[in-house]
């Protein structure tokens, strides 16, 4: 029989040593990768994000967005003569800070006007077509303006809404 000559201690570690290696450079590759591809990414939709909006027209820099609190509204009875409530979350865009602080300032103004249309509505007829929401806002945003004397909102955006 041929006797085998024993492992040295730098022959056993070796391998050992080249798998820790090899599982640091993979767990940083891939940790490198990702905040790398991460910032590119998020650079690129950002670029895509400001051109949309400031393309669409929908909303410019000067113009700011306004947080109404929920409104929780009794409706007029429709024809089920059951007694219906509705929940809107909304906000309004305004034209500038200036404008969007006096309607902070005197929010009370334009959630009273918010509740007095709300009251008149019977279910049916903010959800009998596709532009009977639309037609909501379009109101709401009459009435806020004529309450405030000026034009002060420019558009109305509801954001949740609930029937019950």
């Amino acid at each position: 029989m041929v006797a085998r000559e024993p492992k040295t201690k730098k022959e056993t570690k070796l391998p050992m040593l080249l798998i820790i290696i090899i599982a640091f450079l993979a767990i940083g590759g891939s940790i490198g990768g990702t905040l790398i591809a991460n910032k590119f990414l998020s650079v690129r939709e950002t670029k895509t994000t400001k051109e949309h909006t400031t393309s669409s027209g929908k909303i410019s820099e000067d113009e700011v967005i306004v947080t109404m609190d929920e409104f929780l509204v009794n409706l007029a009875q429709g024809k089920s003569n059951k007694q219906q409530y509705i929940r809107v979350k909304m906000s309004l865009l305004t034209n500038d800070s200036k404008d969007s602080e006096n309607l902070t300032k005197n929010i009370a103004v334009a959630r009273d006007s918010v509740v007095n249309i709300l009251r008149q509505k019977k279910s049916e007829d903010i959800l009998s077509t596709a532009d009977s929401v639309t037609n909501l806002k379009k109101q709401l945003k009459e009435a806020i303006n004529t309450e405030y004397g000026t034009a002060i909102v420019k558009e109305v955006f509801i954001t949740d809404l609930v029937i019950q």
